[in-house]
Formats: structure tokens, sequence, C-alpha cells
């Protein structure tokens, strides 16, 4: 869905009429990569999308910047908001009006700072996504990388043709640099999360397939393993050889498949507060059918 036709995005149109806006300044000593460089406007308004979307999940709302200064050592870009309703592709000013979007992007300045700057003091926050930590990580790349430099994110708006800043955040390198390493290391940690191995469990197909699975990715059966989750989770393999096995146990067991147990090796997938999502069959060492002893495992 779009609010509007990008020929009409002009600036004035998503300055409005109070002209509520995020400048970001970047003071650089060294030219800015020009990767780093849109990667800060693509972390930032990523963010901004998201944040809309949840404080305020009845608008629509897509940043664009637009680059207002350049000159040698600085950088100026504003961020304007393009604000609709959620539920029609249109621009809707009365519920931008009611709303005030120059308060939207006063508190989502807040928001972002309170949100980065564990990261830029040695700490983390534990309720950040790894895309969130992408986002984060863009951010702060291209003064991370400047022997000197800083950024500096305000909300403002203009009352009587004065500009007033409403909220402000601002970092430097050294902090930046922090913050890489932080950042860097809690994705690591988020990547250790995300999927854990179980050797030798019994898993038990519970609905018939649909579809046929593939190397990595869902198929149509669903299994249960009490031993690790005791509700039923969707099964992948992790490799061709894996599934064909499996493939060949179904048509031996004949219609048997939903009683007998499956000895196997699986890796869990989890999801980032450490729910399991899916079983991904790695080996089946056995198929233990219904009347067989546990003696028969082998």
């Amino acid at each position: 869905m779009t609010i509007d036709s990008p020929a009409r995005r002009s600036y004035t149109d998503g300055m409005g009429p109070d002209g509520a806006h995020v400048r970001l300044k970047l003071d650089t000593r060294e030219p800015i990569a020009l990767t780093d460089f849109v990667a800060e406007f693509v972390g930032l308004g990523n963010q901004f999308e998201k944040f809309v979307a949840t404080h305020h999940p009845e608008l629509r709302a897509e940043g664009e910047f637009f680059v207002k200064d350049v000159r040698e050592g600085c950088i100026e870009a504003d961020l304007v908001a393009f604000v609709g309703s959620a539920y029609t592709a249109t621009r809707l000013p009365g519920i931008i009006d009611a709303i005030d979007k120059g308060q939207i992007l006063t508190t989502f300045v807040r928001d972002i700072a309170n949100r980065l700057s564990p990261y830029l003091s040695g700490k983390r926050d534990e309720k950040a996504s790894k895309a969130d930590l992408a986002d984060f990580h863009k951010t702060v790349g291209a003064i991370a990388r400047d022997p000197d430099a800083s950024a500096l994110l305000e909300a403002a708006v203009f009352e009587d043709g004065e500009r007033r800043v409403t909220s402000a955040f601002k970092f430097r390198t050294p902090e930046a640099r922090e913050a890489e390493r932080q950042i860097s290391a809690h994705r690591q940690d988020l990547d250790a999360k995300l999927a854990t191995d179980h050797e030798r469990v019994l898993l038990k197909f519970v609905r018939p397939s649909v579809e046929t699975g593939k190397p990595g990715r869902k198929s149509g059966e669903r299994a249960i393993i009490e031993k690790v989750h005791p509700k039923p989770l969707a099964v992948v393999y992790a490799s061709d050889l894996a599934e064909q096995r499996v493939r060949s146990e179904m048509m031996l067991l004949d219609g048997n498949i939903f009683r007998s147990l499956f000895d196997v090796d699986v890796n869990v997938e989890l999801n980032a507060f450490g729910k399991p999502l899916a079983y991904r069959i790695v080996h089946v060492h056995a198929v233990i059918e219904e009347g067989d002893s546990d003696d028969d495992i082998g």
C-alpha cells in the first residue's frame, strides 16, 4: 500500500503547515562513504516506520529524507513524514492534525535515543530484535568510521516563523564505536539463542502432510517432541538426505506414521525470546512402530 504517488511527495508536502520534521546533522572530519551515508538514512527511516506502526497502529507512515545542506565537514538532512490512515491509500490531513505529527516526531526522537543510548555506553536494549540491531548498526556506522565526528538528531517545528527544537539526541565517534561493539555482541548472542540442537529425541508426527518439504523450508508436516515442547511445531529438513529418509520410512509405515515415533537428531529453531518455532530434522536413527519396545532403538 502506498500513501501517495511518489511524484507528488515534495519536501513542502512532507513538512506540512507546522513544519514538523526530524533533522539529522552529521559533522565529520573526513568525507563520508556513500554506503554509510545512505545506511544512516535507511536505519533511521526503518525505525521511524516501525515506531509509528507500534505506537499508532491506526496510522500508516513513511519517512523520507531530503538533503538540506552539504558543505565541507557537515551534512544536514530532514526526515519528513507522510502520514495517513492505515485503512486507506490516501493521506488524510484531518487525522494528521488530530494526532499532531509534530508530537509523533518528537516522541520518535526520544524513543530512538532511549533505545540506542544503552549501546553507546556499553550496555544494551534487551528488547531489541535482530532487525532493530541492524538499523542501530546503520545509524552509528558513519560516525564510528570517522576519527572525530558527531551525529545530532533533532525533532523540530516552526512557530511564528521560528524553528523550535522539541527533542534532541547526539553522539560522537567514541560512543559510536562502543555501540558497534555492543551491537555486534548482542547480535551474536541472539544468533546463539535462535537455534539449539537435541540428539536422540523422539518425534511424533501429528497430522498429514499437505505438501512436500524442501531443504531449509517448512513442509506441511507438524510434529511433537514432548521432551522439547508440549505443542506441535512445523517440520523442516536440514538436508535432502534427512528428508529422503523420513519419506522412505513413511512409505514403509503404510498408514501407521501417526502412531510411530521417530528417533531423531533435531535443530530447534527459536524466536528472539527463546520460544520454539520449528523442528529441523538433521538425522533419523530409527523408527519405533506401535507395539515396538524401547529396546529396538539402535
